[in-house]
């Protein structure tokens, strides 16, 4: 199918259709029926594309994070870090309701579903190998030690967001972004993040 076709617009419809019902009436209530009522797709097509809600959900919260924290290279390791946490916590702190819905599907109770769970590990899988480039980038341009290990550094930068967010329940902006983004990369030049 080209483009801009009628599968792109079907699969817009059921995804923009599942993340609206997730933040309506959250995990338990979302529903291929439901899905394919909002979308206006009748959920024999949607089975036959996704086969199950979670495998909507995994591909609408997905495109949605990835539209709203994209993995960016600029050409200097600081800045990508900044931008890279900066990011995190714009769609953590987001109040727009999709945004708000696909987040307490993840940090909820919904996330003790096995494939709830299964979703966030592909999703972090995901950003970690996105996350390479940047790190391979700054290698590339000696910014960053050869053996620099890029699951350690994005750990080092998500942690106390995800910390602050899930536990402490501080205040979250910009300036803790770029603190953690400073102390990971004084980390990582001091040999805190080697492979092996």
């Amino acid at each position: 199918m080209r483009a801009g076709g009628r599968t792109a617009r079907v699969r817009t419809a059921v995804l923009e259709a599942a993340l609206h019902e997730l933040a309506a009436g959250g995990y338990a209530a979302l529903s291929i029926e439901r899905i394919a009522e909002r979308s206006g797709v009748h959920k024999t097509t949607i089975y036959r594309r996704w086969q199950s809600k979670e495998a909507v959900l995994a591909e609408a919260v997905g495109d949605l994070v990835e539209s709203l924290f994209p993995i960016q290279v600029t050409g200097e390791i600081d800045r990508d870090l900044r931008v890279f946490a900066r990011a995190l916590v714009d769609l953590l702190t987001s109040d727009a309701p999709l945004v708000v819905g696909a987040v307490r599907a993840l940090f909820s109770d919904a996330a003790h579903d096995p494939r709830i769970a299964e979703l966030k590990r592909e999703l972090y899988a995901r950003r970690y190998d996105e996350a390479r480039a940047i790190v391979q980038a700054a290698i590339d341009r000696s910014e960053l030690p050869p053996d620099t290990d890029t699951r350690e550094l994005i750990g080092l930068i998500t942690a106390p967001i995800y910390y602050r967010f899930l536990v402490t329940q501080e205040p979250l902006d910009h300036a803790v972004a770029d603190r953690t983004a400073a102390t990971a990369l004084i980390a990582v030049r001091a040999g805190a993040c080697r492979l092996g």
